[in-house]
């Protein structure tokens, strides 16, 4: 009765008797006036939000568009997931969002063709930014979520205590209420809540309702970072949960947690929370059937085609490398005119011997007037996959027809078989169904095809670009026949650009062989640099403050675009902006420096335990180590039991970043030489520890790994490494699988192990070294290949020994310390 009279519904109180009208005190009543116009505030906000639902139809959502269309370019799709929450009180969750739950998740969309990016805007908006631009910022990512996502955008929202800012009536321009129908007197989450889910009634949204509970063991001096006290904003809280469990049945989850202490290991004094797991769960869970649904066509695909898969594999890379480059322009215009024929100005021929009987002018058929190739060189990481990206755009657009091949893209990528292959299927539109004959070489035949269409694209006129990029990354870098696919030049209208790395001298050398147009990748200027870093933190919606962004380019090191694409990636992945500027002093004095700092970060966020020792076995491997040795190699070898799966995966995805796949076996090394060192640096400090990861190498390839050709590469180098010498020699002497070895190899390592005493025979002390009759008929003691002891080297079990040899042998002996414990006095020592 007494609402209905406050809210004008009965009769006016002064007609109602004087013993009838309730006793309130004055207290009451205010209070009872406050809650009142809490509530009708409230209501009022909510009926221009659900009348805002009724017009979305009628109005146009705004979109950004993305800077060019590359969906007829490969069958790849972005999936863009935004999350929306109040900041200071979700930060234990968004930490587990950013380095577990979307990580996982992004994995599983590259098994579907989606590349999955994250929108989490825990920083970004910079400190001195004004209102407009604070809205603007979160409003427009929520428009390319719409844009990419075919109007449902994947959008998580998390739920506390805490309503967050509400900007005044002033601070919100007013092409911003008109473009987004701002409701005044709400706060920018509970906006980002409207036009990301609530009014199209997102069937991609997700919300996750905190328990608050928690909050009671929170240390008094932290409540206002959790818990919001004022009483309209208390009321949003109460109502904006009611809506959700109404509008979205099935989307909302609560969960609860629990407070563990306080930490600073971000730099800033925050709380921890545990018992995340659910929600970590939760959000995963959602997010795999939100993006089955929006695309069913995008499925795992089982037994793909290889070429078919190495196709979509070279586009998307070029896609992604030539999505923004900065600077260049010079260089790419001078690479473009080469394409196209035009003059060379800016080029010189360079090298030219005439004595390569590799890339033999002669075998090719070359004529006068054909094109000398281009090489592009430079220091590693320096930008040259980017470069030869964009060229490729450039070439597309500008209707010339290009035939590319990115080197270290994929697994097969460095494939020079499969590479040349690929690129001749391209270049003749021949099937190559038929495959050679067994008794002669791949690489001959298809440079036999090559050659033979040689004099048809010569006489057709057709234009033809040929891009290859790091070809001093294929896996036969050093051996004789490198480049021997290579022709010195190409005839008519057909052209070849090339990249390698300036410090990989046989490349340069087999190139100089005879003449070819070179050009060199220059340092970055400051403000590349700078267009580098404010691009790729703009993709995730991020901004550094100005002082903050001059701060990085101040570094010594701005001119290395690998520092610059770590720095960024470190500034990207760090969680407080309040303490970007320390996290930046702190990081970044030079590459050694920063990649040290990246390393001590990744041990602070393993959980598995194992990370460090999959980065020292990696570190330690010859040329990296096979994906499936290395989950055996993190568990137990003496018991043969590999690392958990789950494991394994937790570890992939902290290092995946900073490591790449080489070769059909898929050996897992690192991306870059300076990442490498930065391991050795930080954690191979003492020469003990080294030779312990390089004995536990061995002992793997001793006893459980079945691979022998594998086998043979790996034990004679990790017993070296750790001083196993007796191993080493069973190995070489006894081990079947070291049957594929050559005896030249064998003999190398043997030799290393040999006493370099003297053992003159002049020396009373100096024993012959002799076998009895029947230990030289037996096989297989020094030489594991069924041979006659008396046939093969007692020391290195080699075959060189003839049979004029055997009637004439030369004598050996032991040394003065060896001959100890041995008689002479039969003539001969005892048998070995």
């Amino acid at each position: 009765m007494y609402k209905r009279y406050l809210f004008g519904d009965g009769p006016n109180p002064s007609q109602v008797p004087a013993e009838s009208k309730p006793q309130h005190t004055k207290q009451e009543t205010v209070a009872q006036s406050d809650e009142n116009s809490v509530t009708h505030t409230v209501t009022k906000c909510w009926q221009k939000a659900e009348q805002s639902c009724e017009s979305i139809g009628e109005r146009n959502v705004s979109i950004t568009e993305s800077p060019r269309d590359t969906r007829n370019l490969s069958s790849w799709k972005t999936v863009r997931v935004f999350v929306s929450s109040t900041f200071t009180d979700f930060f234990n969750e968004r930490e587990i969002l950013v380095k577990k739950v979307f990580p996982e998740l992004r994995e599983w969309c590259e098994e579907r063709s989606l590349y999955l990016v994250e929108c989490d805007l825990r920083w970004g908006v910079p400190k001195d930014s004004t209102t407009s631009d604070t809205i603007y910022t979160c409003m427009e990512e929520i428009d390319r979520c719409h844009s990419e996502n075919e109007g449902t955008p994947f959008f998580i929202n998390l739920t506390g205590e805490r309503y967050g800012w509400v900007p005044s009536v002033k601070e919100v321009p007013s092409d911003i209420c008109s473009q987004y129908d701002w409701i005044n007197g709400t706060s920018i989450t509970f906006m980002e809540v409207m036009h990301g889910a609530y009014r199209k009634q997102n069937p991609n949204a997700a919300f996750f309702l905190r328990n608050g509970d928690f909050c009671k063991d929170l240390p008094h001096e932290y409540h206002r970072r959790f818990i919001d006290t004022e009483p309209v904003k208390k009321e949003h809280l109460r109502v904006l949960r009611e809506k959700l469990r109404a509008r979205f049945p099935d989307q909302v989850f609560p969960y609860s947690c629990e407070v563990e202490g306080v930490t600073a290991e971000s730099g800033r004094e925050r709380i921890k929370l545990k018992g995340l797991e659910d929600f970590s769960e939760k959000v995963q869970d959602f997010l795999r059937k939100a993006i089955m649904r929006t695309y069913p066509d995008q499925k795992a695909v089982k037994n793909p085609d290889p070429e078919l898969q190495e196709m979509e594999n070279q586009c998307l890379y070029m896609e992604k490398k030539s999505e923004f480059v900065a600077g260049r322009e010079d260089l790419l215009k001078l690479m473009l005119s080469y394409a196209k024929g035009d003059s060379m100005d800016g080029l010189q021929l360079s090298g030219g011997n005439d004595k390569s009987f590799v890339r033999d002018p002669g075998y090719w058929g070359l004529e006068k007037g054909d094109n000398p190739v281009l090489c592009l060189s430079g220091p590693v990481g320096y930008g040259k996959s980017t470069v030869m990206a964009k060229l490729v755009w450039n070439a597309v657009k500008a209707g010339i027809p290009v035939v590319y091949h990115f080197v270290g893209c994929s697994v097969d990528s460095r494939q020079t078989e499969k590479m040349y292959r690929r690129i001749l299927k391209a270049i003749t539109g021949e099937k190559l169904d038929d495959m050679p004959p067994e008794e002669q070489d791949c690489m001959k035949f298809y440079k036999d095809k090559f050659r033979d269409c040689l004099p048809r694209l010569r006489e057709e006129g057709k234009a033809i670009l040929v891009i290859i990029d790091a070809i001093n990354e294929l896996v036969d870098n050093n051996a004789y026949n490198h480049l021997s696919w290579l022709p010195p030049m190409l005839p008519g209208k057909v052209r070849c650009i090339v990249s390698t790395a300036d410090t990989h001298f046989p490349t340069l050398h087999r190139l100089q062989e005879h003449p070819f147009y070179h050009t060199s990748m220059a340092a970055l200027t400051t403000a590349d640099a700078r267009l580098i870093i404010t691009h790729r933190l703009a993709r995730f919606n991020k901004t550094l403050a100005e002082d903050e962004l001059d701060l990085v380019l101040s570094q010594e090191c701005v001119d290395n675009p690998l520092w610059v694409w770590l720095i960024t990636e470190e500034l990207r992945m760090f969680g407080d902006f309040r303490t970007l500027s320390a996290k930046i002093k702190s990081v970044s004095v030079s590459v050694s420096s920063l990649l040290s700092s990246i390393i001590t970060r990744l041990m602070s966020d393993d959980e598995t335990g194992y990370l460090k020792k999959a980065l020292c076995v990696i570190a330690c491997s010859r040329g990296g180590v096979p994906v499936h040795d290395l989950t055996n190699l993190l568990g137990d070898v003496n018991q043969k039991e590999a690392l958990p799966a789950l494991y394994w995966a937790k570890i992939r995805r902290h290092i995946k970043p900073y490591m790449r796949t080489v070769g059909t076996r898929e050996y897992l090394t690192f991306s870059h030489s300076a990442i490498h060192k930065a391991v050795e640096d930080t954690l191979l400090t003492s020469r003990e520890e080294i030779k312990t990861y390089h004995g536990t190498l061995a002992e793997y390839y001793l006893t459980w790994s079945t691979d022998k050709y594998v086998n043979v590469e790996m034990v004679p180098y990790h017993c070296t490494q750790a001083g196993l010498r007796n191993r080493l020699i069973n190995f070489l002497r006894k081990s079947p699988d070291s049957n594929s070895m050559p005896d030249f190899a064998r003999a190398r390592y043997l030799q290393n192990l040999r006493c370099k005493n003297l053992a003159d025979p002049v020396l009373p002390s100096t024993m012959d070294a002799v076998i009895c009759m029947a230990c030289s008929m037996k096989k297989s003691s020094f030489a594991p290949r069924f041979y006659d002891n008396k046939t093969s080297c007692v020391v290195c079990g080699s075959q060189m020994i003839g049979s004029q040899l055997h009637k004439n042998p030369v004598r050996a002996h032991y040394c003065s310390f060896h001959s100890v414990g041995h008689s002479s006095r039969m003539g001969k020592v005892p048998c070995l």
